[in-house]
This record gives structure tokens, C-alpha cells and sequence, in this order.
């Protein structure tokens, strides 16, 4: 039954109830407005659209832009150095000049030897990085990476992000969530495995986990999509996003959690409306009889899923030429599949020696007919077209015989013209005789020394020493070292970096693994000895091992109060110990281990971890052996002097 208001009283002759018809629909108006405003306004929130175009700065404010935008040029200056320290020493100057004070800052301290917190390379990377992060990276290819994970965020986002996270984690304290997003730089994506790990050790996430094992267990595999409070499951569309008041937030949980299952709905979709679009293209063939017989595998197919070669005209079906590709490519049948002469496939069919081969554009549609290899999100690196092209073209330059520089991110290579190149002189003799006698005094030199050698060795020195070592890519648009194939930075000196590089790394996240940061005044510190009850220097008072806020009244009673006589583990309490420690031993033991495979990725080492380093042992030491003859240097001075290109 409608709500229907209680109606006022009539309070006397000169009153009327109602004075017009306004006041008669007055009462319904206000009982709606309620009614909507108590039920509608808490239940119904509005979802994120991800195909608006909202801008990012338009939350930051103009502050925070400058800040940004001084981060920016300081990373351009100096590289080596880590996002947090530049955003530290950015947040202590005024705003006047507040570059160029940071920058003679960091120039004394690297002179007078002060500790400074040093970047552990040009492409250090964090884990579980998302698709909005990677697209809003400050870089340039080969130069130094800021992702939008170091910036300064703006106060909408630390602000959702410490509200999802109050709901996400109802378990944890506010003091603890607070605490590792301080360390974190208020990232969603790099705060919540930590709070992940925090929630596995909480008591209380122990009692309640014993009745729902199985079933966290599943949903753990789905990336905690269904259970998360800001996911919204629609029937039929994936699921959605729930607004959060920061459209970066939106973004970034969009693309973490809703966007795989869009993706797998409309894959999904697709290969049913794919398998149900072959099978009536099918049946339609059959009845008008237009099917067309393979003369390798001997099944009927419909018109769009045959092709012939070029000679022969024999029928080959796309399942076929898909098969005899893939061999190509990762089996044992390169050879005697391709023709490099044509650029394609020869002619497989049975019984009979074809010299024709199957045009280039039909090869390209069998290995790409079917969508639904290409919309998979599992498939997306797994193009066998792509590949097919990448060997093809490695298989020709090799057989060329041309000397190349090739870049070590994708398969592009240019031609070194320095072998082909003739030499041009600044000089030329305009004498006969002066030239006749040269040239016969080359002749008998000759004899004796391999003239022609020595100079031509020369001349190449010459030229790649005028064209410089750094190399960048017109395809995918990288820099990077002819000599030592590694990133290129300014100033760059090769494989001088490598071992610093992986060095620094692994101390980083050493330090990262134990590093603890008030939330309060954002001060990072390492506890060396004493108790776990640790008090910062603005008077904030946190626990050492689940970062937890501990009140004055609290105290020492936030820790374990029990007697154990044989030490370890209270079986009485899941308080935190008062001089226990959260085994940093085996915490730093994992961060290392993670750490050193993700830069042994990231460098392209797929060898055993000490072969790199012989490797450029053995460059630097056989780059000495060939300067150790004297004369060298004097030829290439003398070349340099006489020879324009």
C-alpha cells in the first residue's frame, strides 16, 4: 500500500486546511523527497564509466601540478636518484625556486660524499603494475622512467583510496592501513598485497578464515573480484566499478579487477557467435554443394578456408597451412616449409614435386582467420603471423650476408654501411708521380705487413667512433648501446652499470622489505634493536611488526602479556611480541629473491647468474687486448686527420 502523509488538523475558522493546490500536493512532495533521499541515496551508488575521457589534472591542483611538474625536470637531471628522496627534499623548500634549490642541494651532497638514497636503475619496475600506470609513464624510451606511482597524488585520491581500503579491510586497524600507504605512497596497487600479507596474520582473520577456506580459496583465484565492495557484478556485462570520489582510483580498479572479466565475457561471446556463424556457413555450403575438397587432409571446407598456390593450383585448406606454419616456425620443418626467395610457404601437397608456393596475403589470412586467437586475452603475445614474419626476416638478413645493428628490444636492424663505405680523402693527390710512388711503396709495405687490413680495421674504428655508440630504434623507438646492447643513459659507459645496477637493486628492496614510515609525518626508519613499540620524532607511536597505532592508554598492552618459559610462539594470545621480530632474515631473503629475478628479466638474462658477469669480463678484457698495440692509435689518428667519410 502507498505511504500516505497524516493530514493536518484544521486549526480554526480563519484557517483553512488547504489555501490552494499547492499546498494540497506540499505534504507528498516532502514524504517522496524523503522516502528517496533515506533509501535511494545509500543503496544506489553511481558506477565509473570507462569510456569517459576525464582528465587527470583536473584533480590535481595547481600546487600539486608544480610539484609534478618539477619531479619531472629533477628526474631528467638526475636519474640515479629515487622518486621518494626527490619528493622529500620537494615538499621541505619553498615554492620559489624550489628546483633549482634541490638541485644545488643534491650536487653537494654528491660532492662532499653525503648518503644519498640512489635509484636502482634506468628501468626498475614494480610488481603488479597496472594498464593505467604503464600508460602513464614519464618517459622516453631508453631514458629514465617515472611512473605515476612515484608522483605526488592529489587529496581525492589519498582520501578514496584510505576509504576503499577501510572497507576492503575492515579487519585491520585504520593506524595499520594508514601506516603502509605512507610507505607506499598512498599506491592502491603496491598497498594492498602488503595489507594482503598483514590481513593472512591477523587473529581475527584466522577465526573467520577456517569456515570460508575453500571459498576465499577460489575467489583468491579470480583476483578477489566478487568479493571486493566496490565491484559491482552485472549479469550479462562483466562487472563494473563503483565510484570511488577519485577518477584516477576508478581507473586503476577498473583496470585491476573489472576489466579482465569484460574482456573474458566478450571473448567469450565472440567465440560462440564465431563457432555459431562457421557452422550455418557450413551448412548453407552444403546445401548449394560449395564445398571444396583439400588435397592434403581430404575434408570438405566451405570457399572462405581454402587457397591454392600458384602453379600447381592444388586446394590446401587454412587448418593445413596452420599446421604446416606452426611446425615451420617451432618445429623441425623450417627449410623444406619456406621459401625465402618469395618470401612465403612453398607448396605442400602430397604426391607430386610443386614449385609453386601460396601467395604471401593468403597465408597471412589462414593464420589470422579466426578472431578469436586474436581477441583472447591469454593470446595476446601469441601471434603466430607475427612470428612467422619475425623468423622470416631474421632468416633473410642472415643470408645476406650484410653486417646489421640490431636493436635488443624488437626484431628491427639497420644496415652498418661503415664496411661498404669507400673512403673519401680530404687531401686527394692531384700529382701522377707523388701518387705512383705512394702507391708503390704501399705495394712493397704489403709484402711484409697486411696494409690493407690494418687500414681497413682502421677506417671502421674511425667511422663508429665518429658516429658514436648510441643507437636508436625507429621501430619501437629505444636507445640503446651498440657495444654492450644495454639501455642507453647519459653519460653512458658500457657495462659499467650491469653489476651496479643489480646491487643497488637488491639493497632496495632489502630496505624496502624492513622499512617502516610514520603515517603521520611520513618519515621512513629501520629498527636496529630495542622493543617493537616504536615512537617517531613527532610523537606518533606505532607497533614494529603489524604497524598498528598504540594509544596512550593502551600502552604495553597491545603486546603479550603471557610467561613462556621456552620462548616462541604464545599459544594463549595472537598479540604481537614485545621483542620478537617478524623474521627479517626470511623477508629480506624473499624480497632478494623476487627482486634479482625481475631484474634478470627485465635485462634479458636468461643465463645462469654468473655468465653475464664473465661475459663482460671478457668484453673489457679482449677491448684491452686490441689496444694494446701501440701503432694502432697513431693509424687511426693519421686516418681520422685525412679521411672525410
Amino acid at each position: 500500500m502507498d505511504l500516505v502523509p497524516q493530514l493536518p488538523r484544521p486549526t480554526g475558522r480563519l484557517s483553512p486546511l488547504w489555501k490552494s493546490r499547492a499546498d494540497f500536493f506540499r505534504t507528498f512532495r516532502s514524504t517522496a523527497v524523503a522516502e528517496s533521499s533515506s533509501v535511494g541515496g545509500e543503496n544506489i551508488a553511481p558506477l565509473f564509466d570507462p569510456e569517459s575521457h576525464h582528465s587527470y589534472d583536473d584533480e590535481d591542483g595547481p600546487e600539486l601540478r608544480q610539484l609534478n611538474h618539477a619531479l619531472g625536470v629533477l628526474v631528467e637531471v638526475f636519474p640515479d636518484v629515487q622518486a621518494d628522496t626527490l619528493r622529500e627534499m620537494l615538499m621541505n623548500v619553498s615554492e620559489e625556486s624550489r628546483i633549482e634549490v634541490v638541485t644545488e642541494a643534491l650536487l653537494k651532497n654528491s660532492a662532499k660524499g653525503a648518503e644519498t638514497s640512489w635509484r636502482a636503475g634506468p628501468n626498475t619496475s614494480r610488481s603488479n603494475i597496472t594498464i593505467s600506470q604503464r600508460k602513464s609513464e614519464i618517459h622516453d624510451k631508453g631514458q629514465r622512467v617515472l611512473n605515476i606511482e612515484e608522483t605526488f597524488r592529489s587529496d581525492a585520491y589519498r582520501k578514496a583510496v584510505k576509504q576503499v581500503f577501510y572497507q576492503e579491510f575492515k579487519s585491520l586497524s585504520h593506524s595499520s592501513i594508514k601506516a603502509v600507504l605512507a610507505e607506499q605512497n598512498y599506491s592502491y596497487t603496491l598497498s594492498r598485497p602488503v595489507l594482503q600479507q598483514l590481513k593472512s596474520r591477523s587473529w581475527r582473520f584466522s577465526l573467520s578464515s577456517i569456515p570460508n577456506f575453500w571459498m576465499r580459496r577460489a575467489a583468491s583465484q579470480q583476483n578477489f573480484a566478487d568479493d571486493h565492495p566496490f565491484i559491482s557484478q552485472l549479469p550479462g556485462a562483466g562487472a563494473a566499478v563503483k565510484r570511488t570520489g577519485s577518477t584516477q582510483l576508478d581507473r586503476e580498479l577498473y583496470e585491476l579487477f573489472a576489466e579482465p572479466l569484460v574482456k573474458r565475457r566478450k571473448h567469450e561471446q565472440l567465440t560462440k557467435d564465431y563457432d555459431l556463424a562457421e557452422k550455418l556457413n557450413e551448412e548453407e555450403a552444403a546445401q548449394a554443394q560449395a564445398l571444396f575438397e583439400c588435397v592434403c587432409c581430404y575434408n570438405s571446407v566451405p570457399f572462405e578456408h581454402i587457397t591454392a598456390c600458384d602453379q600447381g593450383f592444388h586446394q590446401l585448406c587454412f587448418d593445413c597451412v596452420q599446421r604446416t606454419v606452426h611446425e615451420a616456425v617451432y618445429g623441425q620443418g623450417w627449410n623444406r616449409t619456406v621459401s625465402l626467395e618469395r618470401n612465403t610457404v612453398r607448396c605442400f601437397a602430397p604426391g607430386e614435386d610443386c614449385d609453386g608456393s601460396i601467395p604471401q596475403d593468403q597465408v597471412r589470412q589462414a593464420l589470422t582467420a579466426d578472431p578469436r586467437k586474436n581477441a583472447s586475452p591469454e593470446r595476446q603475445n601469441d601471434n603466430i603471423w607475427v612470428t612467422f614474419q619475425s623468423r622470416l626476416s631474421a632468416a633473410i638478413l642472415l643470408k645476406s650476408g650484410l653486417s646489421f645493428h640490431h636493436c635488443p628490444q624488437c626484431s628491427y636492424a639497420e644496415v652498418d654501411d661503415s664496411s661498404e663505405r669507400s673512403p673519401t680523402l680530404i687531401f686527394p693527390f692531384s700529382f701522377p708521380i707523388l701518387h705512383l710512388l705512394l702507391t708503390s711503396l704501399l705495394a712493397l709495405i704489403s709484402l711484409l705487413i697486411p696494409v690493407d687490413e690494418i687500414l681497413k680495421s682502421a677506417y671502421q674504428r674511425t667511422i663508429r667512433r665518429r658516429r658514436g655508440l648510441r643507437f636508436r630504434c625507429q621501430s619501437c623507438n629505444y636507445i640503446s648501446c651498440l657495444r654492450c646492447l644495454s639501455v642507453w643513459q647519459d653519460p653512458h659507459v658500457c657495462f659499467s652499470t650491469t653489476l651496479t645496477s643489480l646491487r643497488t637493486t637488491l639493497e632496495s628492496s632489502a630496505t624496502q622489505a624492513i622499512k617502516r614510515t610514520c603515517p603521520k609525518c611520513h618519515l621512513s626508519f629501520v629498527k636496529s634493536s630495542g622493543c617493537n613499540k616504536l615512537v617517531c620524532n613527532c610523537g606518533y607511536t606505532m607497533c614494529y611488526i603489524c604497524r598498528q597505532e598504540i594509544s596512550a592508554r593502551e600502552g604495553y598492552a597491545h603486546f603479550c602479556q603471557h610467561f613462556r618459559p621456552n620462548g616462541g610462539r604464545c599459544i594463549e594470545c595472537e598479540r604481537c611480541d614485545l621483542y620478537g621480530d617478524e623474521d627479517e632474515e626470511k623477508a629480506i631473503k624473499r624480497a632478494v629473491e623476487v627482486a634479482e629475478r625481475e631484474w634478470r628479466e627485465r635485462e634479458g638474462m636468461k643465463c645462469a647468474p654468473g655468465d653475464k658477469e664473465k661475459l663482460i669480463f671478457e668484453a673489457f678484457v679482449g677491448h684491452a687486448a686490441r689496444r694494446e698495440r701501440w701503432w694502432e692509435t697513431w693509424v687511426d689518428k693519421i686516418v681520422d686527420i685525412i679521411v672525410v667519410e
